[in-house]
């Protein structure tokens, strides 16, 4: 009691308990974004602090599990904390279930419970909010106005599922195109800006892969072994792959593992060396991810080998105009995961060396910016992703002429590094996507090419992201702004990465993406596929 009543006067101080996770699959993302919304909604200046991550591990390391009231006292008493919240989610199959207590250490009122239950782990979030927001006003007297629900919007066309039901397709199965119906203008395609993009069906448009059992990291295009015709080439975390487009399958040229504690988080293609054959670039990260290790492999005649190796480089390759495909690299330092400067790579000496470095804007890294006429008024501008996913244009000194309000892109890709606050935290860095600047509708006019990964989750927690659809957008400058003129219908899951390029050697380029519809966990399996969407110009002239 004198401990209670000392506090009095003082801020009121929470201690929050990682919520414990029963479920089949990994939601460590949900169980620390549930920690970041609590923290941040519970905190109050000068009247609720919520005790540090460090200081409540420290306190429950040596206590039993689960918790209960008589615990959380404890921990409560540990902290000098007033209250200490815990709980549970619990996951069957869709449905969640989360339940939680709001302990009064002193004893001053009864314990808070609560259950909240979703059919859908996305409806999770804004039943911690306003659990967060009961909590608020019942035990500390904070009035907050709680948003009434959404009254539940008219079924709509299933614009949203899986590309293997866009498609019309069982796993593996590769037919081409349906001959009960002809498809409208647009349709699997680009389609124009002000109309609903209707469900996709297998037509001239689009062309959809059979599954492959992991997660798609990064593509690109490229002849790679000189035989004239473009080259799938696709990563995940460890493995390299080299696929073709033939007979309507995407047909398996090479594929292999990289080295023992490698992973990877890009992959480009270019002939940098001027051979007639593209050498692919390969961006890995290796070990603990405090070092790069990334190589370079190029076709043999037999074989695909390694013709640089080990190389302290972020590799990149860009369309420069006047120049084409042009290779950049970026250093990290043992503090920094991007050093300062990122540099043309050209092949002098029988190895890739920097030479001009690029001005950028500050903040800019290697990834995620383009070079071109955007305005199409002849000046060369620099459009970018900033660090909240909203595109940027630059001009070549550095001035910011135009932001968007909203955001683009969106990527799983991302850098780890050890936390400023705590050893044993560890923060992820997201990489920003490609952009591409580009005349996709060949109408003399460029646009730039995104895609757009979406959900309610999204971009919620600084650590953790989940995406639930993702298309391609073209968006062209109106004089004032880059407004959306056409982009392809949503498909379930998220866009990895994309590459343009003549896909499926028909003389013509395909916006071609690296999709993928699941993730997996320890008891299932990824899936991913490639999605080649014609372009805009040639799928209209295709009706």
């Amino acid at each position: 009691m004198a401990a209670g009543g000392g506090m009095a006067d003082e801020p009121s101080r929470v201690g929050l308990v990682p919520f414990k996770i029963h479920a089949d699959r990994d939601l460590t993302f949900l169980q620390e974004g549930i920690l970041e919304m609590l923290t941040s909604r519970l905190s109050w200046e000068n009247k609720v602090v919520v005790v540090s991550r460090e200081d409540t591990n420290e306190a429950i390391k040596d206590l039993p599990m689960p918790l209960n009231e008589e615990t959380a006292r404890t921990i409560g008493a540990r902290l000098q904390a007033s209250h200490v919240l815990f709980g549970s989610l619990t996951m069957f199959g869709s449905s969640v279930s989360l339940d939680g207590k709001m302990v009064d250490v002193y004893q001053r009122r009864p314990t808070l419970t609560f259950f909240k239950q979703s059919d859908e782990i996305d409806k999770v979030i804004p039943q911690v909010n306003l659990f967060a927001s009961e909590i608020q006003e019942k035990v500390f007297g904070r009035p907050v106005a709680v948003p009434q629900p959404v009254a539940p919007t008219p079924e709509t066309p299933d614009i949203f599922a899986h590309p293997e039901k866009l498609l019309g397709q069982e796993p593996g199965d590769q037919a081409a195109v349906s001959d009960d119906k002809p498809a409208p203008a647009g349709v699997g395609g680009f389609v124009e800006s002000g109309v609903q993009a209707p469900p996709a069906m297998v037509s001239p448009e689009l062309w959809k892969s059979q599954n492959f059992n992991t997660v798609i990291k990064g593509i690109a295009l490229g002849d790679v072994d000189g035989d004239r015709k473009t080259e799938v080439v696709f990563i995940s975390d460890r493995r390299i792959y080299v696929h073709r487009h033939e007979r309507q399958y995407l047909s398996k040229i090479w594929e292999e593992d990289g080295k023992r504690n490698q992973r990877f988080i890009g992959v480009d293609v270019a002939d940098v060396n001027g051979n007639g054959r593209s050498e692919i670039f390969v961006t890995s990260i290796k070990g603990t991810g405090e070092r790069l290790d990334s190589f370079v492999l190029e076709w043999n005649g037999d074989d695909f080998v390694r013709v640089s190796d080990d190389n302290p480089w972020y590799y990149r390759v860009i369309n420069v105009p006047d120049l084409g495909p042009v290779l950049l690299g970026q250093k990290r330092r043992m503090d920094q995961l991007f050093a300062d400067g990122v540099y043309q790579l050209t092949w002098r000496d029988g190895e890739y060396g920097p030479e001009e470095r690029l001005a950028l804007p500050e903040g800019i890294n290697i990834f995620g910016f383009a070079l071109g006429d955007v305005m199409n008024n002849g000046e060369q501008m620099i459009a970018a992703f900033d660090g909240g996913d909203h595109i940027c244009l630059f001009s070549l000194s550095g001035e910011e002429r135009w932001k968007s309000d909203e955001r683009y892109g969106g990527n799983m890709n991302y850098l780890a590094f050890s936390s400023s606050s705590a050893d044993d935290m560890v923060d992820r860095l997201y990489l920003p996507q490609r952009i591409f600047i580009s005349d996709l509708d060949n109408d003399g006019k460029n646009e730039v090419i995104v895609c757009s990964n979406e959900g309610p989750l999204g971009r919620l927690f600084a650590r953790f992201r989940q995406f639930k659809s993702g298309h391609v957008a073209s968006l062209s400058w109106n004089n004032l702004k880059l407004t959306l003129n056409r982009r392809t219908a949503e498909s379930s899951g998220y866009i990895s990465d994309f590459a343009i390029g003549d896909f499926d050697h028909d003389g013509g380029d395909e916006v071609v993406t690296a999709h993928v519809g699941k993730q997996g966990t320890a008891l299932t399996s990824a899936g991913s596929s490639i999605i080649a969407y014609e372009t805009p110009e040639r799928s209209s002239s295709a009706h």
